[in-house]
């Protein structure tokens, strides 16, 4: 028996390595977090995820988001159905997840059973500020507002005079959305018309930034399209 089970042991150690070694490459090359948001407008109902075919998360309203989750990077099926169904996707597509911490959007308006666009991905840069600092980062996913500028002020300080920390912020632009660097604090959030000081209705806030804190926020278009409009807060770290 023992002769046996040592002729046995080594095959079922190259079984399972070659089952590990599929698993991650089904998975992706590396490690990922991702968190989804559901910003496309007009969507008939709430939503449910899938991602290569599994169920991710459920019941998900518009403007909703939820904590990262692990998931292996690399180009992975992103699925939305109305909620409790599997068939006739309001979106699939491919999105491409590379390693490290990534914001998911869904963007666009809901047109002939469908959101047109594929996914809006934006990494995040999860690094912990230094001690006494925060980071704040501005996402334009609001297709009727277009073009703005973004001033980031000391709280009841104001923007005359001042110039925007985010000039002519364009729509869904991936490449646009960097961090800006703040004292820990309580900050105004003003959005104007891109190279105006007119402040568009509805899309100013104030946010207390921690130390060592991270925070996005997202502007949005009303459910239906247009305004009012809503920044939502997301919490990166800390």
């Amino acid at each position: 028996m023992k002769g046996k089970l040592s002729k046995v042991l080594p095959l079922g150690a190259v079984l399972i390595g070659l089952g590990v070694a599929f698993l991650s490459f089904g998975c992706g090359s590396g490690n990922a977090r991702f968190r989804f948001v559901q910003a496309a407008t007009a969507v008939p109902s709430n939503v449910d995820l899938q991602i290569d075919g599994k169920s991710i998360q459920t019941n998900i309203g518009f403007g909703q988001s939820a904590t990262y989750r692990s998931i292996g990077s690399g180009s992975r099926k992103f699925a939305l159905f109305a909620t409790g169904t599997t068939t006739n996707p309001y979106l699939s597509s491919s999105v491409p997840l590379a390693g490290g911490d990534n914001t998911v959007i869904s963007f666009g308006e809901f047109s002939g059973g469908t959101i047109p666009n594929t996914p809006l991905v934006v990494a995040d840069t999860n690094t912990t500020p230094t001690t006494g600092n925060a980071s704040l980062r501005i996402i334009n996913v609001a297709p009727t507002v277009g073009t703005i500028d973004v001033y980031v002020v000391q709280s009841g300080n104001g923007i005359a005079g001042q110039n925007p920390q985010l000039p002519s912020l364009a729509y869904a632009d991936p490449t646009a959305y960097k961090y800006l660097s703040e004292a820990a604090g309580s900050y105004d959030v003003i959005v104007t018309v891109s190279g105006t000081q007119n402040i568009i209705a509805d899309l100013t806030g104030t946010y207390t930034l921690t130390s060592e804190q991270i925070r996005t926020l997202v502007i949005l278009d009303s459910q239906i399209g247009g305004g009012p409009y809503s920044l939502i807060e997301l919490n990166d770290l800390n």
